[in-house]
């Protein structure tokens, strides 16, 4: 019966439709064109459309929320606050939804229930999500699709217009400062001359060629940037409720759409945490530090540079440096304080010495500059530990009182107003800063605690029903195999009438009993989570001549294509090998009784190959109805949970299965396996 294969056997790619499929089945790899143009089209509808959704969302909420807040008093405003924002939320899910479409792993929220009468409705206002979507669809999201836009669109125009410049480019008017003529001058270094119009559609060519090149790159980057402010506004923490049926990436916790949690594969649920409405409890995520770090740091580097430069009648580039340097030190404390520390102070000293000439202006600490410290203050002490805001505040004050002892234009009563102001309002905002951050921790940690215990309610709700199956096993399926094996083991004393060949028969099946029943005691103590289960040698893949042999002991007819080599294999692998033959046998005996059975089995250096095939069921031999002819796999595929164990356990190990009826109504089972 042993056979020698000639090649890898060709298997065809039928699956059923009726097998359950594992979600994470890896797709085909594209090629790069493929890979480019699916990016393309993905990035340029996430990118083009958000200015245009931002333009009306800012319009739209800017609008009800000035109307709302000076009518708060008439109660107008009362009413009209809540519906802004809902609005909010609504642009904000549709900012999520639009990242995921793009791919991003944005979960969507699931906020708190809406009580009933005046108090649900104004119990909206005690969400923190919806002010935070508000304060992002209305002071971030449309400056950073605007700049996106800015990009894109002036970007591909230009490509475009350059490659066709051969076209529209004559009918312009004719002057001698084109763009290519002063590079021709400046790299001959003779005067500005015409070169023609072929010069200069050339060059056109070749620059509108270049950023249609590039072009792809710069748009997937503006798509980057803008999901990355998405994710960092939009995203919802670890502490408010998800939903993962919704969420493409999933949620770790598997919170579903109720509010309740499948924390385990199981499919034990318990009671979902309520969604956090602190603001301080989701400032505690990093992402809105960073808008907020950058967006403060753009907003002074714009109004901190001129007034530098024009009010104090500084040096324009040093007075850029200095902005830079403020701006950049918010930035870095995000996740770095010594070195925004560092930043900070020393762009603030050399601002102190830059404005010293100045007379009759805010000095030493200018405005821009004060505002900067404040800042790099507050997100210092709501990130880090109060030692690094103690000593920014030391470090700062000492700054103040040396600038005192510098020669400056103004006169010391102003200066030293000044400084006391300044030492005085970052004093303030770090006693704000410190209690902010043991708010966000302890709710942090509140949150974490409820966490565990959400997770421990959830395996002690595992571990019960776990109990639960192994007693049913237990009470049920031990008892009807121990009677079965018992039946068998004494059917030759208590039927002495038997022949020899029925005697043996018996006895199979009473191995075959004995056999499951200590499968079945393994499997109960790992149920019931006993850590002293009885170890046993697992089946391995030379085992499966064994399992044949005892498969033909039922009357089946199974022939077997082995290797007469041992195969050295990796135990997961052998183990798994066996069990696809051992469930696809039982198959096979089970829906197609009497069909002729082939086993194959083949390994090389890398991979190992097994194939169970069988033929058309003997309908002679068979009482089971006759499947159906339009589905032909309806009589093979029952439940199917034995077909999605087996690729579970393949999949499991990198491989593949292929599971489907055959041309001559049979059925197949072929997988590949790593053979290392």
């Amino acid at each position: 019966m042993n056979q020698t294969y000639t090649d890898a056997p060709s298997w065809p790619s039928t699956y059923s439709e009726n097998v359950p499929r594992h979600p994470d089945t890896p797709p085909q790899t594209r090629s790069w064109w493929s890979r480019m143009w699916h990016n393309l089209g993905r990035d340029a509808i996430l990118v083009l459309p958000g200015f245009f959704i931002s333009l009306i969302g800012f319009i739209v909420l800017i609008t009800m929320f000035s109307l709302s807040i000076p009518t708060i008093i008439i109660w107008i405003g009362a009413l009209l606050l809540p519906v802004t924002l809902y609005v909010a939320t609504g642009f904000a899910n549709l900012s999520r939804a639009r990242a995921r479409q793009w791919g991003a792993p944005i979960a969507e929220v699931v906020h708190r229930p809406r009580g009933h009468g005046v108090s649900g409705w104004f119990g909206v206002m005690a969400e923190g999500r919806r002010w935070l979507d508000l304060l992002f669809e209305t002071v971030f999201a449309l400056p950073i699709r605007l700049f996106t836009f800015s990009v894109v669109i002036p970007w591909f125009f230009g490509a475009l217009g350059g490659m066709t410049y051969f076209f529209w480019g004559r009918f312009l008017p004719y002057d001698n400062t084109d763009l290519i003529s002063f590079i021709a001058a400046w790299w001959n270094d003779t005067s500005v001359v015409a070169l023609g119009f072929g010069a200069e559609a050339t060059f056109q060519f070749i620059a509108g060629l270049i950023l249609l090149v590039t072009f792809p790159f710069v748009l997937h980057a503006m798509a980057r940037l803008e999901i990355a402010a998405i994710t960092a506004g939009l995203a919802p923490g670890h502490d408010e409720v998800t939903s993962a049926g919704k969420a493409r990436a999933g949620d770790p916790m598997g919170h579903a759409s109720d509010g309740t949690a499948s924390a385990t594969s199981a499919g034990s649920r318990v009671l979902g945490l309520p969604a956090a409405n602190s603001f301080l409890t989701r400032a505690a995520g990093e992402g809105w530090f960073w808008l907020i770090s950058i967006f403060v740091g753009v907003v002074l580097v714009a109004v901190g540079w001129p007034v530098t430069a024009a009010l104090y009648e500084s040096s324009t580039v040093i007075a850029m440096l200095v902005a830079l340097g403020q701006s950049g030190a918010l930035v870095l404390a995000v996740r770095r304080p010594v070195a925004a520390i560092i930043v900070g102070l020393v762009s603030a000293a050399a601002g102190i010495i830059l404005t010293a000439d100045s007379f009759g202006l805010v000095w030493p600490w200018t405005a821009t500059s004060i505002l900067s410290l404040l800042f790099l203050h507050l997100i210092i002490g709501l990130r880090h530990s109060w030692l690094h805001l103690v000593i920014l505040w030391s470090l700062s004050t000492v700054l103040g009182v040396l600038s005192l002892t510098l020669p400056h234009a103004g006169g010391l009563s102003g200066a030293l107003a000044n400084v006391i102001t300044t030492v005085s309002l970052t004093a303030g905002i770090s006693i704000v800063a410190v209690i902010g951050n043991l708010w966000i921790r302890g709710r942090t940690q509140l949150a974490t605690e409820r966490q565990l215990s959400a997770e421990q309610l959830a395996k002690r709700q595992e571990l019960e029903e776990r109990n639960r199956i192994a007693q049913e096993l237990h009470d049920v399926v031990a008892h009807s195999m121990s009677v079965i094996s018992v039946q068998a083991t004494t059917a030759r004393y208590r039927l002495p009438e038997l022949d020899t060949r029925s005697v043996e028969e018996f006895d199979s099946i009473a191995g075959s009993a004995r056999q499951a029943l200590n499968e079945m005691r393994g499997l109960l103590a790992i149920l019931r989570g006993g850590r002293d289960a009885d170890l046993a040698p697992q089946p391995m893949i030379d085992d499966i001549p064994d399992l044949v042999e005892a498969t033909r002991g039922s009357g089946a007819e199974v022939e077997l294509d082995f290797p007469a080599a041992p195969l050295p294999l990796h135990p997961t692998t052998g183990l798994t090998a066996f069990r696809l033959v051992q469930e696809a046998l039982s198959n096979a005996l089970r829906h197609a009784p009497g069909a002729p059975v082939r086993v194959s089995v083949r390994t090389d250096d890398s991979q190992l190959w097994v194939a169970v095939v069988n033929g058309a069921p003997d309908r002679h031999r068979s009482d089971r109805p006759e499947p159906d002819r339009d589905n032909p796999a309806a009589g093979h595929l029952s439940g199917g949970f034995g077909l999605k164990g087996m690729r579970e356990r393949v999949e499991a190990l990198g491989g593949t299965l292929h599971v489907g009826p055959t041309v001559d109504s049979g059925f197949e089972v072929l997988a590949t396996l790593p053979a290392d």
